[in-house]
């Protein structure tokens, strides 16, 4: 069915959009990784490389210490006591003076952690002179060693990670938080840290680096977009419902017509004497209990019922008396007319279909007002004034409001976006007219609306979208619904631009202004409507009083629901 593959196309045209946005998600948390893995390498190797400038540092001053006896550069440095203990264990210096010179520690555990580093600087956690924990910085210097025991080592210069420091054993000898376990990613006071480990001499640095925020932002963008994926599916789900029901019961009532003209050609050379209701079971059954939806599919039921309800008392009439032939077979010709005007409904039918599908085009435009409907009388206005043919005139006044059905397809906020767009966004909104070819398809019951719906933006003078077309490129139902289009635009208030009289709109559309020239309406039609824009102005206006009076209806209806209440 035509319709079936309508909703078809539209179910996979908002799967792809869901798709699409899955995959940036997807790619916004692999950047996002890759990103936080080149931030940690960075981090750790300038961590790396400034321990080591603080440990050349510190044993730059140590052995300046050795030299002289400044116990005041020792607090500049933040170093609380300093020795010289040589290589047979004897403290050969101390500062400041807590023990005595010569005193022999070669049987201590921390002299014992001073032979395991022969050469180079080093740093070590040990339990002297007071056997309680220091961190305690060495080197080797002229076969002595120079030690330094820390006051509050600090090793990081950023809040946005910390550095811990190992021994070759794998104990830790330095962090600036405690730590129960060391996993690659971990959470530690509420925030997400991961590290990555580098050596430096027979210590192993590790950097952990907070990633709190960037997982944070990225799960806000995600929920985001989780929620346009949840609202594309409920925003659309509404006109799915709409589609397909119409769908489902036009199918129906074209079925039972096949049938009954089928059922009219086996009549065709058979007697009718012996018709009954019952030869027409089969075409009845499936739509006799159906209670329809739409008004117009209704109103094709009644009419199907009734011309066979007529058949058969015609075919009455014929069986009892031959005599009455002439003016049964004129009875069957009226017949015949019912069935043709059936036909006509049906067509009929499309038009007001096509109604359904602007209204709901136009109420996913949040558009206000009767701008459908306005749109198609002056259209019709203006067929008639080019002398067009009945047919031509009613079709593009039924398939007129249609114009902007490919907006369905566009993003419900680009729509009804508050004040200008971006060049994206209006980008994305001139798409409409392409979709519109994606809604119609081949059908060539609906070529008239699809060549108003694509080319409607196109201009005369060439300089319109989405092809670039001009002059008699543009079908003629285009060039007329282009004019009626801008010149209720116009006169219509919306969310961007308050509205203009019917003297500001003749000037604008007859003279031009910034934004509309003369240029690009079709000169015939142009003209039409200079002669007859006064009737512009009467439809507008009648169609306007109207709307003034619905409201005031509805107004008054909700006053007095508040009284009785």
């Amino acid at each position: 069915m035509r319709y079936g593959e309508l909703i078809k196309k539209h179910i996979k045209n908002s799967t792809i959009q869901n798709m699409i946005f899955i995959l940036i998600i997807l790619v916004l948390w692999s950047l996002t990784f890759l990103n936080i893995n080149s931030t940690l390498k960075s981090v750790s190797k300038i961590n790396l490389n400034n321990f080591n400038d603080i440990m050349n540092h510190y044993y730059y001053h140590l052995k300046y210490i050795s030299i002289i006896n400044d116990e005041k550069l020792l607090e500049d440095i933040d170093i609380s006591k300093f020795f010289v203990i040589n290589k047979n264990g004897n403290i050969r210096k101390t500062l400041p003076s807590n023990f005595s010179i010569n005193s022999d520690i070669s049987n201590t555990v921390f002299y014992n952690q001073l032979l395991k580093n022969h050469t180079g600087i080093f740093i070590f956690k040990s339990k002297f002179p007071d056997n309680i924990s220091h961190l305690y910085i060495g080197g080797k210097f002229n076969e002595s060693y120079l030690v330094g025991q820390l006051k509050k080592p600090e090793f990081e210069t950023d809040s946005n990670y910390f550095l811990t420091i190992e021994d070759e054993k794998g104990n830790v000898i330095y962090s600036r938080y405690k730590l129960n376990q060391i996993n690659k990613i971990i959470l530690f006071k509420n925030r997400i840290y991961i590290n990555t480990s580098s050596k430096w001499n027979n210590l192993i640095l590790t950097t952990f680096l907070d990633i709190t925020n960037q997982l944070l932002y990225n799960f806000i963008i995600s929920m985001f977009m989780f929620l346009i994926i949840i609202w594309n599916f409920i925003s659309r789900k509404n006109s799915l419902k709409f589609m397909n029901r119409f769908d489902i019961e036009f199918s129906e009532i074209i079925k039972s017509m096949e049938n009954f003209l089928k059922e009219l050609r086996i009549l065709d050379r058979q007697s009718f004497l012996n018709v009954s209701e019952n030869d027409f079971q089969e075409v009845l059954n499936p739509i006799k209990n159906e209670n329809f939806y739409f008004e117009e599919l209704k109103e094709l039921k009644e009419v199907e019922f009734l011309s066979i309800k007529e058949m058969l008392e015609l075919f009455d009439e014929i069986s009892a008396s031959t005599e009455e032939l002439e003016a049964t077979n004129k009875e069957l010709e009226d017949l015949y007319l019912q069935v043709e005007k059936a036909y006509n409904d049906l067509e009929d039918s499309y038009r007001k279909f096509s109604a359904h599908l602007s209204a709901i085009a136009e109420k996913y435009d949040e558009i206000t007002g009767n701008h459908i409907e306005r749109v198609a009388k002056y259209s019709r206005l203006i067929a008639e004034k080019m002398g067009y043919d009945s047919k031509f005139v009613n079709d593009i006044e039924a398939y007129a409001p249609l114009h902007d059905i490919g907006k369905l397809m566009i993003k419900h906020e680009i729509l009804n976006k508050p004040g200008g767009l971006t060049r994206d966004e209006y980008e994305e909104m001139k798409k409409h007219t392409i979709y519109a070819d994606k809604i119609f398809g081949n059908d060539e019951r609906f070529i008239m609306a699809k060549n108003i719906a694509m080319y409607h933006h196109e201009n005369y003078d060439g300089s319109g979208y989405p092809f670039g077309l001009s002059g008699e490129e543009i079908p003629i139902e285009a060039r007329i619904v282009a004019l009626a289009d801008i010149y209720d635009a116009l006169r219509s208030e919306r969310p961007y631009k308050d509205e203009y009289d019917h003297k500001e709109a003749y000037n604008i559309i007859v003279y031009g202004d910034f934004k509309t020239k003369p240029s690009i309406f079709d000169p015939e039609v142009l003209e039409i409507f200079k002669k007859y824009h006064i009737e512009f102005d009467k439809i507008y206006t009648e169609y306007k009083k109207m709307e003034i009076k619905n409201r005031n209806i509805e107004s008054k209806k909700i006053k007095e629901l508040k009284k009785v209440n």
